[in-house]
């Protein structure tokens, strides 16, 4: 896989992610109106992960950067398996997007581990805000 490539795929992940978060905007609006902004801030926060990620892979941030050593053995799927999304209830939602927080906090994890300065503090911020959106998933599901 090259740089590209992963780039695209996690600016696509961060978009899936944003559209399961906004569908659960819908599916709280009708079901559980006190979620509602729960789903809105997760899927202003994926919005702004994906612009990051645009903004890197349009600049070439991550080129020149260690990740290029580490492609081929970061062991990205199932992180960057996951194919799009097609719940049909509020419950199959969230558990779609608890398995995708997941392995996005594990690949930007990894990510930050591997890359210096700025960089790995965006990737270190990004999996932190994923591993919060996780634990609000949890606790959503535990209220279903």
């Amino acid at each position: 896989m090259r740089l590209g490539e992963l780039l695209e795929r996690l600016v696509w992940q961060e978009n899936e992610l944003y559209n399961l978060h906004k569908l659960g905007e819908t599916f709280a609006a009708f079901e559980r109106p006190d979620l509602v902004e729960t789903f809105q801030l997760m899927a202003e926060e994926e919005l702004r992960h994906r612009r990051t990620l645009e903004a890197m892979l349009a600049e070439g941030s991550l080129k020149g950067t260690a990740v290029i050593d580490y492609l081929d053995s970061l062991s990205l799927e199932p992180m960057l398996g996951d194919e799009r999304a097609k719940p049909e209830s509020l419950e199959e939602l969230v558990l779609d997007a608890l398995v995708r927080e997941k392995h996005a906090y594990e690949l930007y994890t990894k990510l930050a581990q591997i890359v210096d300065g700025s960089l790995g503090h965006i990737f270190k911020m990004m999996a932190g805000e994923e591993l919060k959106h996780a634990y609000r998933l949890k606790l959503v599901y535990e209220t279903l």
